[in-house]
């Protein structure tokens, strides 16, 4: 089965940039991520060359060239500009040239299974864009998956619009996408230095964008690169994990965010890397109330020796306990074994946690009070009307994201 990542704005390239760096260092990423002609099986898309260059310089023997899409003019930080279009006929063919290159790179899989977006949902591209794309794929192919990548913005701000450009693009992914992980730069920032997430510590914490969007490329590869538990006797990866791995923590449409933690570390007991894992997990919102998964998929890499299988019991109840596993799910936790870590350093092993969790409460509650306060001051709504964003579409975002808060909280209950 084959799977096209589309890679959307600066975030989004960035973040492929890295997944894909750390795809080519697998040995299975002929069978899975590349034709038989050795080219990614990926399409980029920003409005603006500057970053697509890089993207490009960095893979050019591995990128087909007719998949990078670019654009003369940037969208504002503004989701209704990157949604619609600058008023400008060419900008707004951008969709269909996409649309185009996904196309045939869908033609070149013997069996294609679904598309990986990757994209941040602040910006005007990203979440724009990204939105509109992700409505014109699931037109297009209605019976493949769809599993959204994105970014959350720094909570401390990174635009006045950053709060009505998420509310539209969370509203979107939930109407469209079947899974969307979510990375939230506070929560990378806290694993990655064990910070608060105050803008103080940002800017003394000495972790760089690069850092982080490696931490994202490394959490993704966790859950998207072949395991052994997935694999046939025939030893041929067949490349189903993300989409097993939406069967396993989005089993339900009411319930498709999920969150990714990573850790990797060398010559410890299992026991010991999940306990180092659960560590630097955030278990309450800031009201003092417990997270609580609703599903649970833990994927092991560096299991050469086969001994993972006497601590999975142990492992287990350390992971249950930690992310608070709701009672009424009587198999809260899967489990993948994969023989091989994501580098090849021998002795190296790592732990990957997707969490279904009612953690996305306290983000979406944050989104959904801010733009709220924002629309009911009618503050900036000229610059989406100006784009053809009308109240409507104000309304039936709110109305799709406090249901989703409140399916969260009646699973948890």
């Amino acid at each position: 089965m084959s799977t096209v990542f589309v890679q959307v704005g600066q975030c989004g390239n960035q973040m492929g940039q890295h997944f894909f760096h750390q795809v080519c260092r697998s040995d299975e990423k002929r069978s899975t991520f590349l034709t038989p002609d050795k080219k990614l099986r990926s399409v980029h898309i920003d409005t603006e060359k500057k970053v697509l260059k890089k993207v490009v310089k960095q893979h050019k023997k591995s990128i087909r060239e007719c998949n990078v899409v670019s654009g003369k003019q940037g969208r504002g930080c503004n989701w209704a500009m990157g949604y619609n279009g600058p008023n400008n006929l060419e900008q707004t063919k951008l969709p269909d040239q996409v649309l185009e290159s996904l196309r045939k790179e869908v033609e070149r899989c013997d069996c294609y299974s679904g598309t990986v977006m990757m994209h941040s949902i602040a910006g005007g591209t990203g979440a724009g864009l990204g939105s509109r794309l992700v409505e014109l794929i699931r037109d297009e192919y209605p019976l493949a998956y769809i599993l959204s990548a994105v970014v959350a913005p720094w909570t401390s701000g990174e635009s006045p619009l950053q709060h009505y450009n998420s509310l539209f693009s969370l509203s979107w992914l939930q109407r469209y996408s079947d899974g969307v992980l979510m990375f939230s730069n506070d929560e990378i920032l806290h694993r990655l230095s064990g910070l608060n997430v105050n803008k103080r510590d940002r800017e003394t914490a000495n972790v760089t964008i690069d850092d982080m969007n490696k931490y994202i490329a490394e959490s993704l590869a966790g859950v998207m690169l072949p395991v052994n538990s997935l694999t046939p006797k025939s030893g041929v990866c067949i490349g189903n994990e993300p989409w097993e791995m939406l069967r396993s923590v989005c089993p339900m449409p009411a319930y498709k965010f999920v969150q990714i933690g990573h850790t990797s570390k060398s010559d410890v007991t299992w026991e010991a890397l999940a306990s180092t894992h659960t560590h630097k997990l955030r278990r309450y919102d800031t009201d003092g109330n417990p997270f609580s998964s609703i599903s649970t998929l833990a994927v092991v890499r560096g299991d050469s020796s086969g001994t993972f299988p006497r601590s999975i019991k142990s492992v287990e109840s350390k992971i249950t306990s930690a992310y608070n596993c709701v009672k009424w799910n009587p198999f809260p936790v899967d489990f993948w074994i994969s023989s091989r870590n994501l580098n090849s350093h021998p002795g190296t092993s790592s732990i990957t946690v997707c969490a279904n969790s009612s953690s996305i409460v306290e983000y979406t509650e944050s989104v959904f009070k801010r733009a709220q306060d924002m629309f009911q001051a009618k503050a900036y709504l000229h610059w989406y009307q100006r784009y053809g964003c009308d109240e409507t579409t104000f309304l039936e975002s709110f109305e799709t994201l406090n249901g989703v808060i409140n399916e969260y909280k009646e699973a948890v209950s």
